[in-house]
Formats: C-alpha cells, sequence, structure tokens
C-alpha cells in the first residue's frame, strides 16, 4: 500500500492535498465515499463534505478541513465534530497543518523505522584527519553489507567527495537542498545521491552556495537515517549542539601533539555539553608526539582508538586514487569501529579480508599499527 485516498467533493480540497502529495512524490487518489477505492489506501484523508462514515477502511484516517479565516474558531469546532462522528483518528485544517499533514503521508507510505547508527566526526583541531577516518568510516561500512551514506556537514571543507574522487559523479549535493523547505521522503534522497562504489554521498561543492539552516540540515539527516542503516557525517569543529546530539556516537580526532591537545580540549568542552559519548582517537606520528592516553587525559575524553599517520595519504587524495587498503591503519581503525558499532552484523564471505577478521578492538587496533 503506497497511495493516499482522499474523499472528497471538494476542489478546495483536492487541489491543496494533491499539491502537497505532488511535492513529495506519493500518489494521490481521489474517490467519493459511495463509489469506493480506499480499501488498499495506506492512509485516508475525509474531506469536511463527508457525512457519513464509510465502511471497511482499515488505514488510519484524517478529517480534512479547509480554514476559513472569518470563522477560523467554529472551523476548527466543527472539524472536530466531524471527526468524532466519522471515528477520524486526527484532524488537518489546511493549510495551516499542511506540514503535518506531509509528514503523515510520508510515514504512512514509508513507515518510520529505528534511526540509523549515525556517527559524528570532529576535528580536534585543523589538519587532524578526521575527514579522512569519516571516509574509511562510512566506505567500511558500506564493505560489509550496509546501507550507508556519508554526510558532508562542512559547508567550508571543500567538498567531501574530493576524498572519494566522485566531485564528478552526477547527483544531489547540499546546494540543491540549502535553500527547501518542508519535508523529505527518505526514498527520494536515496534516489538522488552520488554513489562511489554503492556508497552514497551527501557533499558540498566548490560554489559559493550559503551555509543549510538548522531545520533543513535535520529535515534531511533525519530521511537519511530512515533510509540507511549507517550514517557518517563528517562535522566542522564549531558543530551546532542540535547535530551533535543526532548522533549515536561522536568522536574527536586529534594529533599526538601539545597545541593540537589544547585546542582538542576546547572543542570537547563544546561536544559533551551536548552528548554525553564523546570519544577521542589519537592519530600518532611515528616521528614522535605525545602517547595517547596522556593526550586523552588532556582533552578529558575516554580514548577510544589510536591510529598511526599515514604518508602519502594526502598525495593520494590529491591524485584522485582511493583510501589505502584495509592493511593501512587508517582503514583497520575504522574496520574495527564499525564493528564495534554492529557486532552482530555479518559480513558476507566474499566480502572478507582474512588479515582484518577476528579479535576484538584492541587486537584489530594493533593489527593495524604494526
Amino acid at each position: 500500500m503506497s497511495r493516499i485516498a482522499l474523499l472528497t467533493q471538494l476542489p478546495s480540497l483536492i487541489d491543496q492535498c494533491a499539491a502537497l502529495a505532488d511535492g513529495i512524490g506519493v500518489t494521490l487518489a481521489v474517490a467519493s465515499p459511495m463509489t469506493g477505492g480506499w480499501q488498499d489506501a495506506a492512509l485516508v484523508l475525509l474531506g469536511e463534505d463527508v457525512s457519513d462514515p464509510p465502511g471497511g477502511i482499515s488505514a488510519p484516517t484524517v478529517l480534512i478541513a479547509a480554514e476559513d479565516p472569518s470563522t477560523a474558531s467554529r472551523t476548527s469546532a466543527d472539524a472536530f465534530a466531524a471527526a468524532a462522528r466519522l471515528g477520524a483518528d486526527h484532524v488537518a485544517i489546511l493549510p495551516a497543518a499542511a506540514e503535518w499533514l506531509v509528514q503523515r503521508m510520508i510515514a504512512a507510505v514509508e513507515p518510520p523505522v529505528a534511526p540509523a547508527t549515525t556517527v559524528g566526526v570532529v576535528p580536534g583541531c585543523g589538519g587532524a584527519g578526521a575527514t579522512m577516518l569519516a571516509a574509511a568510516l562510512a566506505v567500511e561500512g558500506q564493505r560489509i553489507g550496509l546501507r550507508t551514506v556519508l554526510v558532508d556537514g562542512d559547508p567550508l571543507g571543500g567538498g567531501i567527495d574530493l576524498v572519494l574522487g566522485a566531485e564528478t559523479t552526477e547527483g544531489l549535493r547540499w546546494p540543491a537542498l540549502a535553500a527547501s523547505k518542508g519535508s523529505l521522503r527518505p526514498s527520494t534522497l536515496v534516489d538522488a545521491l552520488p554513489r562511489v562504489a554503492g556508497l552514497a554521498v551527501l557533499s558540498w561543492d566548490r560554489t559559493d552556495a550559503a551555509d543549510t539552516s538548522g531545520h533543513v540540515f535535520d529535515t534531511v539527516l533525519g530521511a537519511a537515517q530512515q533510509a540507511f542503516d549507517f550514517v557518517v557525517v563528517d562535522l566542522p569543529r564549531h558543530a551546532a549542539g542540535g547535530v551533535v546530539r543526532s548522533c549515536h556516537h561522536v568522536q574527536v580526532v586529534v594529533p599526538a601533539r601539545v597545541r593540537a591537545a589544547v585546542g582538542a580540549a576546547q572543542v570537547a568542552g563544546r561536544l559533551r555539553a551536548g552528548h554525553h559519548g564523546v570519544g577521542l582517537i589519537v592519530r600518532e606520528d611515528e616521528r614522535g608526539g605525545i602517547p595517547a592516553q596522556q593526550v586523552a587525559d588532556a582533552v578529558g575524553l575516554p580514548l577510544t582508538a589510536r591510529m598511526r599517520a599515514e604518508r602519502g595519504l594526502a598525495g593520494r587524495i590529491d591524485r584522485g586514487e582511493s583510501l589505502p587498503t584495509r592493511r593501512s591503519s587508517l582503514t583497520a581503525t575504522a574496520a574495527a569501529l564499525v564493528e564495534e558499532w554492529f557486532p552482530a552484523h555479518e559480513v558476507p564471505e566474499t566480502w572478507r579480508d582474512p588479515a582484518a577478521v577476528g579479535g576484538g578492538l584492541a587486537e584489530r587496533m594493533a593489527a593495524g599499527l604494526r
């Protein structure tokens, strides 16, 4: 059942409901209570002109009324009285309730599910390697069979599609959504995004487009959480609290250096105010630096993992090459973290890498650091 039925003969209600349905790509079937046609609908909208409750409706019902500005209070009272008489589950008075009705339509044709596991990756300082880790996490999620999307949360970052060599791949990017209003069907987002080896990517581009509003970002992230199994968000240090709270896990990435640790401590303080589960990933340099646990103590976050700095990684990205193989520290770290977050997920045998399977987080991390 993927269509919605509207039972009415009022042109104003037909026009308003049809416009809302068209805006989200939902099929609206207009029918008369006397002729049927609603029995297999996912949602039935009852116009205020319906006098008798039609029988045989098993789907949820909403009484739809058009607001009369001159008699607003009477319109509301009449609508609720009609809903009680018809046995409607809800009342929507248009146009005031248009956004609520759109959300109800989306929920009817695409029933809500538990939000996807969402991970926010935040740099503790400039050049920390957070974007690389976010990309590696997303690639790993897709590799093991999770429906995964990589979301670029930094409009000034140059576009995360560059990290994957996907800057010329066709598909929807943030500037096309920045000025949008209203709701977004999860399936619409899935169909519109660029793909890299199956991985969905929502990136900023290289235009001068303005930042998105908080409402737009929340709407898109909410749709992504309904459409995918795993959502990885590459966040800036100034990430808004609402975005951070939408994540199940938040990881700060910081090099094992004094100034980086001091800066990361300030970032960590802001993040802890909005999320209880913030962890730290320390990028170690073989040329020296502070021990990872000492960095974690200075920053004030629990140490989630440590990974070795990758020589030549920036050059690979500049040349448009793929991320390092799973034998690298970066991808081994990503694999270990994804396994921790999805412990029961079975990896198809054809996708298994013997060098990266088995053992707990500590063992996997150690293997990546050798």
